[in-house]
């Protein structure tokens, strides 16, 4: 942590030093002295924090110094970021041509000076207050940094690529005995010859946290007797994190062969694997495999693919997408847990009670049962204890077990945080550095995906594509990195009955969430909070909004917790919105993460857009909130702005200078009586081409008929238009004129009133895989969706002018009475064409007035009386998933449709017509066989 803080001040100074070069501003001079003297000290503190973070654990003197280094930094890096800010203000007045009023950072009370004599002076002030206080700082760096010969420091260097411990096939006698219905699982994969296997080489992963005994489990079932005589070769290799082809293809070869190779180049290597395999029945082990990148494996299991029918490839992983890129199906995958608290006791009985007397191990048991209890089921954990116990006296049992490191305070241990909001809460407090080529949020990504494959992270809740969406810490790190960052990190719940804060470890906090399950009036220290960085709020249950609540206390004096990097006061709804949103919010200069959603108010200040450096701004579902500050475009670091379910009238103008953004929810087109001189135009949505994910466009009066140019938004995946403007004309203009990114996989389409049936710039987009049609209001035939060729999902509902579907809703038509592709004027008579080639799932809901599916009257390919074939027509060959809910009109289905055995769930819900004919006799032999009815 002390580290991290210490990059994060050297990166400050660099930034700064860069800003005054590049924009030509000196805001405060004669300090480049102290400001060489603090780099000189912090470079030097720095070589010696990675020895220093190893010995703070047993060395409470080193704990105390780290902590003053820790205390120093986060000040320092304050007034760097002061500094920082003025910079970036006068840049951004330089850019406007004029001086932005009553800026938090600068204002004082003085006399009546004029406007420019007061900004000046103020200025002054400033640069002199900046000067003293780097000065102060350097002297309290300057004592720390001589105070670190005291502990014979060491200075170490850390590799590029830290080395994993290699792991080998020999077996410990400890780890025999408590994964046996594990082991024989694995065995069956490894040993099962099933003839529905079109491959020689199988691939098999095991799957688990660090720690959970994935290795260990695979030495027992590589060294099992059975698995040796059933494989004519077996082959170990530990692959680790930095991936190695070479290494790992000459590791292969020297276990075939008994030697090291002496080849030279990846090619001879992987051509002799392949001639010394091939026709055998081998059994290769790739432990520790991290590597997600499938075209790595290819060349390797190309030199296998020789091997005989029954040979295996087991690989050990702690995620299952390097599994899958190594080859194994889903079905492949086998999923480790924890070990029952049963094993893990025997576990730690068989490594801490060795040649233990039975008397003395009775007497120890009591202590042993409370270690393996904190172990939580991991192996390690009681592998790592049972070892360090072994040798240790009962009074040396009982002091580990009362030491400080199992002192931790406790905590909501199951506490689920959402990834997005983890890395934003990274970027606010600096611990992600920009490159050139990477932002901020994918370096994070990549920070949290490291993290979650080292088992920090679990129970991970996932959308449908696979994507971590929430997740918690383990609880042994939790524990961990509590015992780490007492006295800087505080959870506090608030239950009204007792006064949560004492003693002198809280002026010394940085971080704090407090959780509120009812209401509280305790007394808030405020005094001793002034150093707050995080201030995180949750409450549950009812609150009566009274102004002496500690919650309501804690957001009126906000204004004086100026250090606030992250704020979230997010689904606080009984607050009073006047006191809640006031000037003050202008005053926390260091801010980056705001999050006010759910809250009730009807204005933000025009103070908020004195935030800089505010690189998130949540405002979702404030449902009295109707505009933004009119200043927003000073927000020139906003890279997220979350408004999903706010009902804004319009976007600001001033929103095109927010050229960093990635993140907006919706775009709300200029609602009528909205003056134009205020509202960014649709024309101008297209200048934010950086944006990602989903992005609404709501349409409350589209106006002049402007185009939107989005295809220049390659990071959109989701697209939906929601039309509630009631102008017909302007809306079928908006639709035909639409150039939607090339990248685009959902589209969804909301409160129609054009006629219009279908757009064609649809057909290019290769990657739109899911499509939602809702409320057309004069819709009265179903679009032609049939022509999309890479759709996989389709929801229509709330069409209550659709009456009948016929041909036109599979894309087909008819001339002269031949059957065409409407995407197409020639005849099918002489070939074949496919309704929904890749549709999995068809949901139909809230249809009133719909009584016909017409039948259809084409399918299986026959032949002309000369032997041609005659027009073929396939429909919805993949679907899956048929769903109808209130229609309760609807009387048949086409047969074809229900003919279909690839459909594997049909629900029929509040259609009683439908319901009648599916249960005739008529209907039920065709539908009798899906699985799910």
């Amino acid at each position: 942590m002390a580290e991290s803080l210490v990059s994060i001040v050297l990166q400050q100074l660099l930034s700064i030093t860069e800003r005054q070069a590049e924009h030509e501003l000196k805001l405060v001079t004669g300090v480049d002295g102290e400001v060489d003297k603090l780099t000189g000290n912090l470079l030097a503190i720095k070589a010696v924090l990675e020895n220093a973070d190893k010995r703070q654990v047993n060395d409470p003197g080193v704990k105390l110094w780290l902590g003053k280094l820790k205390d120093v930094s986060y000040d320092i890096d304050d007034v760097l970021d002061e500094w920082n800010t003025a910079l970036l203000k006068r840049q951004i007045e330089q850019a406007e041509g004029t001086r932005v009023r009553d800026a938090p950072l600068l204002k004082k009370v003085w006399p009546s000076f004029t406007l420019s004599s007061c900004f000046c002076l103020r200025q002054v002030v400033l640069r002199h207050e900046i000067a003293l206080k780097i000065e102060e700082l350097n002297q309290r760096l300057a004592a720390i940094a001589n105070e670190r010969s005291q502990y014979n420091f060491t200075s170490e260097i850390r590799a590029s690529h830290e080395q994993r411990t290699i792991t080998t096939s020999v077996i410990a006698e400890s780890e025999v005995f408590v994964r046996e219905e594990d082991k024989k699982a694995i065995k069956d994969m490894l040993c099962e010859d099933s003839e529905e296997t079109t491959t020689n080489l199988r691939i098999i992963s095991v799957v688990g946290m660090g720690g959970i005994g994935k290795t260990t489990l695979t030495r027992l079932v590589f060294n099992d007797a059975e698995i040796e005589s059933h494989f004519e070769k077996r082959i170990w290799v530990c692959v680790s994190d930095l991936f190695e082809e070479e290494r790992i293809a000459i590791e292969i070869l020297e276990s075939l062969t008994g030697s090291k190779p002496n080849l030279v180049g990846r090619d001879n290597i992987l051509q002799q694997i392949s001639e010394f395999v091939s026709g055998k029945k081998i059994l290769l082990v790739l432990d520790d495999v991290w590597n997600e990148d499938p075209c790595k494996w290819e060349q390797l299991k190309g030199s296998l693919k020789n091997t005989s029918r029954g040979s295996r490839i087991l690989a050990t992983t702690r995620k299952e997408t390097a599994g899958n890129a190594v080859g194994s199906r889903r079905t492949d995958m086998f999923f480790l847990g924890e070990l029952s608290a049963e094993k893990c006791w025997s576990l730690f009985c068989h490594l801490a009670f060795f040649d233990r007397a039975t008397e003395e191990s009775n007497k120890l048991e009591d202590f042993g049962r409370k270690f393996v209890e904190r172990c939580r089921g991991l192996p390690l954990a009681v592998k790592t204890i049972g070892c360090l116990l072994r040798f240790k006296t009962e009074k040396q049992w009982k002091s580990i077990l009362e030491s400080q490191m199992w002192e931790i305070e406790e905590v909501e241990k199951d506490y689920r945080i959402r990834k997005d909001k983890l890395i934003k809460l990274w970027m606010a407090q600096g611990f992600l550095e920009e490159t050139r080529n990477e932002g901020m949020e994918i370096i994070g990504e990549e920070y949290f995906n490291k993290l979650a494959m080292l088992s920090f992270f679990q129970d991970f809740t996932k959308n449908e594509n696979g994507g971590i969406i929430r997740c918690k810490m383990h609880d042994i790190v939790h524990d961990f990195a509590q015992f780490l960052t007492k006295g800087e990190c505080l959870f506090v719940e608030m239950n009204g009955v007792q006064e949560p804060w004492t003693g002198p470890a809280i002026k010394t906090i940085r971080h704090s969430m407090l959780k509120f399950e009812t209401e509280d009036t305790s007394p808030i220290p405020i005094d001793n909070w002034k150093k707050l960085r995080s201030l995180l709020i949750e409450s549950k249950g009812n609150f009566s909004g009274d102004s002496n609540c500690t919650e309501y206390l804690l957001i009126d004096s906000i204004d004086q917790l100026t250090c606030l990097r992250a704020l979230d006061l997010g689904a606080h709804p009984f607050f009073p919105p006047v006191r809640i949103i006031s000037d003050k919010i202008g005053k926390l200069i260091h801010l980056r993460y705001l999050n006010l959603s759910g809250i009730r108010y009807s204005k933000i200040p025009e103070a908020l857009c004195e935030l800089y450096n505010l690189q998130t701004l949540d405002i979702r579902y404030c449902r009295d909130l109707k505009e933004l500050p009119l200043g927003i475009g000073k927000l020139i670091n906003l890279t997220y702005l979350e408004n999903e379910g706010t009902p804004l009238s319009f976007m600001p103008k001033g929103m095109l200078r927010l050229r960093r953004l990635l993140k907006l929810d919706v775009f709300a087109v200029r609602k009528r009586g909205v003056v134009e001189s205020k509202s960014c135009s649709l024309e101008g949505l297209g200048k934010f081409t950086h944006l990602q994910g989903n992005l609404t466009i709501q349409f409350c009066a589209i106006g002049a008929r402007e185009a939107a140019p989005l295809s220049a938004m390659t990071g959109l995946r989701q697209l939906t238009l929601d039309f509630d403007s009631n102008d017909a004309q302007d809306e079928a203009f908006f639709l035909q004129a639409l150039r939607p990114p090339p990248n685009l996989e959902s589209l969804y389409i909301s409160r129609l009133e054009a006629p219009i049936l279908f757009c064609n710039w649809m057909m290019p987009l290769t990657m739109l895989k899911s499509v939602k049609l809702g409320s057309f209001g004069n819709c009265e035939s179903l679009p032609p969706m049939g022509k999309l060729p890479f759709l996989e999902s389709l929801h229509i509902d709330n069409m209550h002018k659709v009456k009948k579907v016929g041909e036109e809703f599979l894309g087909i038509e008819r001339a002269g009475g031949q059957i065409t592709s409407s995407s197409s004027s020639s005849s099918l008579s002489t070939s074949s064409y496919i309704a929904f080639p890749n549709l999995k799932s068809l949901k139909f809901l809230y249809f009133g007035e719909w009584e016909e599916w017409e039948e259809w009257e084409y399918g299986n390919l026959s032949t002309t009386s000369g032997g041609q074939y005659c027009s073929c027509i396939a429909i919805m060959p993949c679907l899956q998933s048929l769903i109808f809910q209130s229609c309760p009109k609807l009387k048949a289905l086409p047969h074809q449709l229900l003919q279909n055995t690839a459909i594997q769930v049909l629900n029929i819900t509040s259609c009683p017509i439908l319901k009648e004919r599916l249960q005739s006799s008529e209907d039920w032999p065709h539908i009798s066989c899906i699985i799910n009815i």
